[in-house]
């Protein structure tokens, strides 16, 4: 249905001053370096470039239209960093842990990637780079789905990275759980969503990606029913940049944790969740957005016995 490949990158920092929301920059420096390495023609539009076919950064940065529909198409390869929703400083050294998610042939292009943010690192992030703060180095690359070390010390073991195909991700049969939004979500309508709204989020982004980059299968639908309350709840008015308009753009997201409650939930639905722990739910995934854990409660409720 659709391949991809989920790692774990632990970036080491000298001194930094990190913003509260690092998804924006960390996708605009690794275009930017990505297009350094890999480019033939600087000096030529990529839309005017007979390579652009076969080209990772015009595929990640510039195809302008999905295969279905006149929209752009979810990108290939997604970096989730994580949300402080507060300045972070490191005085001397400190590290952070980034998502990467690939897709279909971009799988074969996680050396480009790694190299694109070394490369990226060694300029620094964020306005802290004019002043010698904010630089970074890969330290380690891990695959999720493995859970072996696919990169360390400037030496990639390919070998060791595992693809899965997104109709094997185990389900979760776990009806009362509790689901941490680590990354903001996009919710006009409030936090959290219902359980419905959650699955029809993670089945939108799911049909993007298959659309854009598997064999196109209908996904089916699902059905639930059940509540859900919130136990924290944190609201982010986000700035991002639309190509399209060539304006700014205010997103209203959300992160929090929320207890579900489901009394009914079919075999796709619980699919479902199991995928969005990889995928994320809703838009803007090129951005990082949407990205939660689930914990069973069951587990929660271990974890405060023994606390």
């Amino acid at each position: 249905m659709l391949s991809l490949a989920s790692l774990n990158l632990t970036l080491r920092f000298g001194e930094a001053e990190l913003p509260p929301w690092l998804g924006s920059a960390m996708r605009g420096g690794l275009g930017q370096h990505m297009r350094r390495i890999v480019c033939y023609r600087p000096m030529q539009e990529c839309r005017a470039c007979d390579l652009a076919g076969n080209c990772i950064y015009y595929e990640v940065y510039e195809c302008p239209h999905a295969k279905r529909g006149h929209a752009p198409p979810p990108r290939p390869i997604l970096l989730v960093p994580p949300f402080f929703g507060k300045k972070l400083t490191f005085r001397k050294e400190g590290r952070i842990e980034v998502g990467l998610l690939l897709f279909d042939r971009s799988v074969q292009k996680i050396s480009h990637v790694i190299l694109a943010l070394q490369q990226f690192g060694s300029h620094g992030l964020g306005e802290g780079r004019y002043l010698g703060k904010n630089r970074f180095e890969v330290e380690r690359a891990t695959c999720k789905f493995s859970n072996q070390v696919v990169f360390d010390r400037g030496v990639i073991h390919p070998d060791r990275l595992k693809i899965t195909d997104v109709a094997e991700i185990a389900p979760v049969t776990d009806r009362h759980l509790q689901v941490r939004f680590r990354t903001p979500i996009e919710l006009p309508l409030g936090f959290p969503p219902p359980p419905d709204h959650l699955l029809k989020l993670i089945r939108q982004r799911l049909v993007m990606f298959v659309n854009e980059y598997g064999k196109g299968e209908k996904i089916p639908d699902f059905t639930c029913r059940g509540s859900v309350k919130p136990t924290a709840k944190h609201y982010h008015r986000l700035i991002g940049y639309s190509r399209r308009s060539g304006r700014r753009e205010f997103w209203n997201c959300w992160t929090g944790i929320a207890e579900y409650d489901f009394e009914e939930l079919d075999v796709t639905g619980q699919w479902l969740l199991g995928v969005g722990q990889v995928l994320g739910a809703g838009a803007k995934s090129s951005f990082g957005l949407g990205f939660f854990d689930i914990i069973p409660e069951r587990s929660t409720t271990l974890d405060q016995t023994k606390t």
